[in-house]
């Protein structure tokens, strides 16, 4: 009995998300954004499924990238720490997204203010916490009843343009049960049908038809809307549905064993139709209007058939009105949302085409033996007159020198007996760079270099496809940057002590306040979370700005007494900075040496031209050109592999993109790249 008991207790309900994205146009599709982000591995697990809607009602180019903008700062966010709870992540993400939209309006991007619609939640076993601005709907079927859970959350669009920077202040939390059925919706749901005709329509129609009568209805009453739908049910039911709609997809029948049971108690009448007609599409218009979102399936059918299909479902004739309306709201259970949970999250500072070339004409297909032999005497008689030029032209000339290959250079791989070596096949190219090109960054999937004549070249790194950014900003020549992933901002130190950001989704530039110490020397710059980190070895200091309304706050002396860091050039950051010259690399953490890390000796010694880490990775590196190599470090400074390839020499900065496997070299004017496997 007591394994029962304990089973019953784990017994989470399951839900089953379907997500809806309409839009009328190409053009307004960027304007709005349905999210459904399940967890990518085990540990993210405990997080549960993170998902949202996002409506931009200005469609200016400026506010064009602001709803995938949000949607991608939330997901980061919220995953980044599987050892927090979820509702800590949820409001954690929250705060981050209040403060990326704080950051894009000290920018001068503010034509998004007060024009978004948003909802968003966290649905973590049966635990739901949720979150909502502007005009949109929250709902909760439960019993044959609905209730609008998120009325009273949020600031109304037209009252937030009065608080460009209040987002998202508002959090709920409750707990779901088995049978329930939320519906998150832009407003646009709530225009054509009542509460009580959306409580009729999912009375009336099975479960996995629900959906396709809230998206049809929105395709033909709206411009740009969308939907999400969770229906909690058993892990069991849930992997029968899943089954059932993998087996559409393959277009085999299903069997009526596999049918879900109805959410509701079943109306035995249609509930009102929709109140505007369906308009009948040309071919090039369905294949102009209609946007679904990325996770649904297009089925291989014509469109007036499904939509003629789904159109007769939903608009048969109205035989009677169902039962009176029983109850206006749920009666809610203590555990479901017996109480608005309101945290007021604190106001912070937020923080080319493709070059087509021509390709050449392939004479390995001409068939030589067909040739007209008076085409081979010309030739033979033209290679004749040129030896004999050639050779009377050097007649007295002296041989030319031998070329004598460059010192350092071994012919051979490195020493197998060194630790961890792995030699690396090959290196590819990229991309060309500028000549006074700069400070290589990875942000975003990106890559970034700085130009000294000040501008900033973005690297497709999946397709060499590059674009050049320059500033307007009045300043000095660009000297260093540094990627802030957390404000997808890079900052830029101009040779005049000027500090500027910039923002690649609206690729704007903008001088930001700082002040620096009188006759500070500033030999590297980082960024950690929304703090600005520089090194100045004159003074043996490394000084931490924190992000401030304009630019940068005060300043703080981060190192502590008793290191010596006078000889140091060069810093990255992770949780711990690392300092670095030619020969060592010393790790501290916060402000002292960090006794857990004991770095390795190679039995060649090392020449450090270059270190690197970012925010969010354990291992660092350091590149080595006089030995052919970049060795990558294991968080406790152990050895883990040195990459080593004769080509690894002259190289001027690197990155390393863990998530892909891939290490990319900027090396004079080309950017290159090796995989790590």
């Amino acid at each position: 009995m007591p394994s029962q008991s304990k089973k019953r207790k784990n017994n989470y309900p399951k839900g089953l998300f379907r997500d809806i994205f309409f839009s009328a146009t190409r053009d307004l599709a960027p304007f709005g954004m349905v999210f459904v982000y399940e967890p990518e591995n085990f540990e993210q697990q405990k997080l549960g499924t993170l998902f949202g809607i996002i409506k931009i009602s200005d469609t200016s180019e400026e506010s064009s990238f602001v709803a995938n903008f949000l949607a991608s700062v939330l997901k980061k966010e919220y995953f980044s720490k599987t050892d927090r709870p979820a509702d800590i992540a949820f409001e954690v993400a929250l705060k981050k997204a209040n403060l990326a939209l704080g950051e894009l309006a000290r920018q001068g991007s503010v034509k998004w203010s007060g024009k978004i619609s948003f909802v968003a939640g966290a649905l973590e076993k049966n635990n739901l916490h949720f979150s909502k601005l502007g005009a949109t709907a929250s709902l909760l079927l439960r019993g044959g009843m609905i209730a609008d859970i998120g009325e009273g959350m949020g600031i109304e669009t037209g009252k937030a343009e009065a608080h460009p920077l209040k987002t998202f202040s508002d959090i709920s939390s409750g707990k779901i049960e088995f049978g329930d059925c939320l519906i998150f919706a832009t407003n646009d749901l709530l225009d054509i049908f009542s509460l009580e005709e959306i409580r009729q329509n999912a009375t009336f129609f099975p479960r996995d038809e629900f959906p396709e009568v809230l998206s049809a209805s929105l395709m033909a009453n709206s411009e740009l809307s969308g939907a999400i739908v969770v229906n909690m049910v058993s892990e069991e039911e849930a992997l029968r549905t899943i089954a059932k709609q993998s087996d559409k997809i393959e277009y085999s029948p299903v069997s009526k064993e596999s049918k879900p049971k109805d959410i509701l108690p079943k109306e035995e009448t249609a509930p009102k139709s929709i109140p505007i007609a369906v308009p009948a599409l040309s071919e090039a218009e369905k294949k102009k209007h209609l946007y679904m979102s990325e996770t649904e399936e297009i089925p291989q059918q014509s469109f007036a058939k499904n939509l003629a299909s789904r159109a007769k479902k939903i608009f048969i004739s109205l035989q009677k009105r169902s039962a009176a309306w029983g109850s206006k709201a749920i009666r809610f259970s203590k555990n479901t949302f017996s109480s608005l949970k309101k945290m007021n999250l604190k106001k912070e500072a937020p923080t080319a085409k493709p070059i087509e070339s021509k390709t050449a004409r392939n004479f390995g297909h001409i068939d030589w033996r067909k040739m007209n032999p008076k085409i081979w005497i010309g030739m033979g008689a033209v290679v004749l007159v040129v030896a004999i030029f050639f050779v009377f032209k050097n007649k007295d000339a002296p041989a030319p020198p031998v070329a004598t290959p460059p010192q350092n250079i071994p012919a051979v791989p490195a020493s197998p007996d060194d630790v961890q070596v792995k030699n690396v096949e090959s290196i590819s190219n990229v991309a060309s760079l500028p000549s006074d090109s700069r400070d290589l960054l990875l942000m975003s999937d990106s890559l970034f270099t700085l130009n000294a004549d000040k501008s900033i070249l973005k690297i497709n790194p999946a397709n060499g496809e590059n674009e050049n950014v320059d500033s307007s900003v009045s300043s000095g020549k660009f000297t260093l940057a540094t990627a802030m992933p957390d404000l997808d901002t890079i900052f830029i130190l101009t040779e005049d002590k000027k500090m500027v950001s910039f923002t690649p989704n609206n690729k704007k530039f903008q001088e930001n306040n700082i002040v620096f110490p009188e006759n500070i020397q500033i030999a590297d710059m980082k960024a950690y979370l929304t703090y600005i980190y520089l090194l100045d070895p004159a003074a043996n200091q490394i000084y931490r700005y924190p992000r401030a309304e304009g630019g940068f706050g005060e300043k703080q002396d981060w190192l502590k007494s008793g290191q010596d860091l006078k000889s140091m050039d060069k810093i990255a950051i992770n949780e711990d900075i690392f300092a670095a010259n030619n020969l060592n690399i010393i790790p501290l953490l916060q402000g002292k040496t960090d006794e857990n890390i004991d770095i390795q000796k190679t039995k060649v010694p090392l020449r450090i031209d270059a270190i690197f880490t970012a925010p969010g990775l354990d291992d660092f590196y350091a590149l080595d050109n006089t030995n052919h190599r970049i060795v990558q470090y294991a968080k406790d400074g152990k050895i883990a592999a040195q990459f080593w390839n004769v080509s690894i020499v002259g190289i001027e900065d690197f990155a390393v993109d863990e998530k892909n496997k891939v290490i990319y070299l900027k090396k004079n004017d080309s950017l290159l790249k090796f995989p790590m496997e």
